[in-house]
């Protein structure tokens, strides 16, 4: 019986399925961002600082005009200053 069993063994040969491969795959770990705290507030408060930067607004405007007539004023005033002392009696 021990060499029945051992022709049947060597007649049918088991194949093995090849070995499948492992691939490592890199994952890049997930970024945990920080959430923002989201604060409300009232519509009295919010009113308010909407007029305050409308009101900042319109004072840098009217602080770039004046700024660019102080520059032309100079100007005008460097070009008088010329004409009138640089001419002479005659």
């Amino acid at each position: 019986m021990a060499t029945l069993k051992k022709a049947v063994a060597k007649a049918t040969p088991t194949k093995r399925a090849p070995a499948k491969k492992l691939v490592m795959e890199y994952i890049p770990p997930k970024k945990v961002t920080k959430r923002e705290k989201t604060f409300e507030m009232p519509i009295e408060v919010k009113d308010w600082i909407d007029q305050a930067m409308s009101r900042m607004k319109s004072m840098q405007g009217k602080i770039d005009r004046l700024e660019t007539e102080v520059k032309e004023l100079k100007s005008y005033k460097r070009w008088a200053e010329h004409r009138i002392l640089g001419s002479s009696p005659e």
